[in-house]
């Protein structure tokens, strides 16, 4: 089983780092089936580089001539790592994109090569999260649901999870060869999981709101339907009377977007879809019922009556409380005033909540509906 990571990033408490190995923590641990006892552990995370290891695959692969049991992970720090399941020992570990923290794993301390900030190392985005990757077994590989960066990206700031240069990426990875046997780029950051099939097809929706077949062997798009509802969910196939179906939620949802941007996982159209249960099969019939969707125009904001100096400082103080953790640097959040979500789209504002900002933000008037106050400690406070 995988752990997760150690320390914290964000807000005030973002200088709390936890130092040393961290022991435990962003580790693969092995244990005993039958007493519990451990038998070993493997950590792929590295200090400042989190990595939870939120899928692990057991396969059988001849690696080297040598038919070995393996462990195979994608975590969230990019790269992709096989290891021997019955010590723990790392076989291999390679990029499945270039990442900007580490240019390799030492196979023989099984720690990471860090690429100075010299030579251009930055921080890291995250490459694969929690939408499953998909092993199979007639084709050997792995379909791994990723964010990938453009190569034309200037700076390594612009590799955040809010940065403008990221893009989704479905890659078929060879965990022998470990390289990528073909890929398929896509718009949209952040998009579902992945279902192969022993019919040679690999399904996945996107956070444009298309669902797609494509050859397992080649990654041909062979089929594909636009829902109208951006896609971060995973297909599942069963039969009923030897009829095969494909079914897959969609709609906007998941945590995820209480932690990214609204655009690294939906556009303004596929965030607006509805949340629907879609069932497909070979030769039906039914019109696809194809939402119609409406983006209504964002209001005209307050008069400011404020200095330059006191909106930066405002700036600085949305990131610092972490504000766009839940809200978005855009503001724009999961749209409670326009798509019925948890967290309000800030653009859409009506007067009153312009009005009440102070309780609201600082009062905690809205705590109730999962909005805390802010200040120190929460109570109604206006500026004078």
């Amino acid at each position: 089983f995988g752990t997760a990571g150690v320390g914290v990033d964000y807000g005030e408490f973002r200088l709390i780092k936890a130092k040393g190995d961290r022991l435990f923590g962003e580790c693969i641990i092995a244990l005993n089936a039958n007493t519990g006892e451990y038998a070993w552990h493997y950590q792929t995370g590295t200090e400042g580089v989190h990595s939870e290891n939120n899928h692990i695959m057991m396969a059988d692969l001849v690696i080297d001539g040598e038919k070995r049991h393996v462990a195979m992970t994608a975590p969230k720090n990019g790269f992709f790592f096989v290891l021997d399941a019955k010590t723990g020992k790392l076989l291999s570990a390679k990029p499945l994109v270039k990442t900007l923290w580490a240019a390799s794993m030492d196979l023989t301390t099984g720690r990471a090569v860090r690429i100075p900030a010299s030579q251009g190392g930055g921080r890291q985005w995250t490459v694969h999260n929690w939408w499953p990757m998909s092993y199979n077994a007639q084709t050997g590989l792995v379909y791994v649901p990723t964010t990938d960066r453009r190569g034309d990206a200037k700076r390594a700031s612009e590799a955040g999870e809010g940065g403008e240069g990221l893009f989704g990426r479905l890659i078929a990875w060879d965990p022998v060869t470990q390289s990528a046997r073909w890929s398929v780029e896509e718009e949209i950051a952040t998009n579902g999981g992945v279902l192969s099939t022993a019919g040679n097809l690999v399904f996945q929706g996107q956070g444009t709101g298309e669902f797609a077949a494509y050859t397992a062997d080649t990654g041909k798009r062979v089929w594909s339907v636009k829902t109208g509802s951006a896609i971060e969910s995973i297909p599942v196939t069963f039969s009923v009377k030897a009829e095969q179906y494909v079914i897959t939620p969609v709609g906007w949802g998941s945590g995820s977007r209480l932690f990214a941007p609204a655009r690294t996982m939906a556009t303004p159209e596929s965030k607006r879809g509805p949340v629907r249960l879609y069932a497909f099969k070979l030769g039906a019939t039914t019109p696809f019922p194809y939402p119609k969707i409406v983006i209504p125009p964002v209001p005209k904001p307050p008069e400011q009556n404020v200095s330059e100096e006191i909106i930066r400082k405002g700036e600085k103080l949305y990131g610092t409380f972490v504000c766009d953790g839940c809200h978005s640097p855009n503001l724009d959040g999961s749209g409670a005033w326009v798509l019925d979500g948890a967290v309000p789209d800030l653009r859409y504002m009506p007067p009153d909540v312009h009005k009440d900002w102070y309780q609201i933000v600082l009062g905690g008037s809205h705590w109730s509906k999962g909005m805390p106050g802010f200040a120190d400690p929460p109570k109604f406070a206006f500026p004078h």
